[in-house]
């Protein structure tokens, strides 16, 4: 039997995890040696096997059953790597507690560019929101990978910009790669199965649970050499993941935020703490440049295609600090609403309290903002549109 049989073979083993696999390789020598192992010596004090999973080794090892399931995993669409494959990603070779088997759907990403993830908190802010969706088609402009973990909110927005401006993404999974989840992301998940990638490491039809989302932040950390972290609260599964990133060498940086809302205590606290500030989109360009320099990863030279993309998008300080010469053509009256404006969504009586203005003449005027492209409604509520 094959190599890549006996390490798919010890990964579907329910109860055996990567502590297990290593100290059965220890003590064996190799996967094959595993696989030959008799009960006596499964029964040795020294591999620490509970009963059920000694049980299980024994009771599972029918080659022709394992090659059946293997050969109809790929038929589905899925790979399998172990550790010692070729194609296993060398950026998760040295971390602590590596999977010892990944599963992928679509393509792994290029170990030989720069990666990046940018996670944050599923319940974000409009401010959230856009500025994870301008930094991810940035990204995508410099042919820069984004990782994350494909979950509502900070995640799967960044993972749908970075698709939309036409760059690479991956998304890591806390369950089998054929299950999606959330829901919600069903259209992102079909997305990165065809344009990007899909990784975890649990077999096929294991469902999500809440234990393994912290693992496998992990191995979103791993794969990318920078962490953005856009909005976290103080108590937040990102701050897992820039954790782990400090553990395993990799940069942190944070979107800072103001210091009365809730989603933004944990990006700057990390920033208290020494990670990086994201003051602007094109400054964090300048950074990544540098970062590049001192590296292995070559700069990739703009396209036609990418130098037009880059030159139709504002850069983040534009969405917030609007030219003199576009808000010199607004009225006093526009003027005021928009210093009141903010991309936390604000009702009437706010937006009353803040400019004076009684609400007829506020209605009119958010009107005729919103036609204008400078305000967005949401519900009942009103924001910055972040577009000019």
């Amino acid at each position: 039997m094959e190599e890549i049989l006996y390490a798919y073979w010890l990964s579907n083993l329910d109860g055996v995890g990567n502590g297990t696999v290593r100290n059965l390789l220890e003590y064996a020598g190799s996967l094959e040696e595993i696989w030959k192992l008799p009960p006596k010596e499964l029964d040795s004090a020294e591999l620490k096997l509970s009963l059920p999973v000694r049980q299980l080794i024994i009771s599972s090892r029918d080659e022709s059953e394992v090659r059946r399931s293997y050969e109809e995993m790929l038929r589905t669409g899925i790979t399998f790597y172990h550790y010692g494959h070729p194609l296993y990603p060398r950026k998760l070779r040295n971390i602590y507690d590596p999977p010892q088997g990944i599963y992928v759907k679509g393509k792994l990403p290029d170990p030989d560019v720069m990666s990046i993830a940018m996670v944050g908190a599923r319940n974000c802010s409009e401010y959230g929101r856009l500025m994870a969706r301008k930094l991810a088609l940035a990204l995508a402009d410099a042919k820069i990978p984004v990782i994350s973990g494909m979950a509502r909110g900070i995640d799967g927005i960044a993972q749908e910009a970075a698709l939309e401006g036409g760059g690479y993404s991956c998304g890591v999974l806390g369950c089998g790669v054929d299950i999606c989840y959330p829901e919600e992301n069903r259209n992102l998940y079909d997305k990165l199965s065809v344009s990007g990638g899909l990784i975890s490491e649990y077999h096929p039809g294991i469902s999500p649970q809440s234990g393994q989302f912290p693992l496998r932040n992990r191995i979103i950390s791993a794969l990318s050499d920078i962490v953005i972290v856009v909005e976290a609260r103080e108590r937040s599964g990102s701050l897992i993941t820039a954790d782990q990133a400090l553990e395993q060498g990799r940069d942190v940086y944070a979107l800072p935020g103001r210091v009365c809302d809730s989603l933004s205590q944990g990006c700057n606290r990390l920033i208290r703490q020494g990670a990086g500030i994201i003051t602007s989109v094109q400054d964090f360009l300048k950074d990544i440049s540098v970062y590049r320099g001192e590296g292995h990863y070559p700069v990739p030279n703009m396209n036609e295609d990418t130098k037009k993309n880059a030159d139709t998008r504002r850069s983040a300080d534009d969405a917030v600090q609007m030219t003199l010469a576009t808000v010199g053509m607004l009225s006093d009256e526009e003027k005021v609403l928009l210093s009141a404006m903010d991309y936390v969504p604000q009702n009437i009586s706010a937006l009353q309290n803040t400019t004076g203005l009684d609400a007829g003449k506020l209605y009119t005027l958010l009107m005729q903002m919103s036609m204008k492209g400078y305000i967005l409604q949401k519900g009942s509520r009103y924001v910055l549109s972040g577009e000019k």
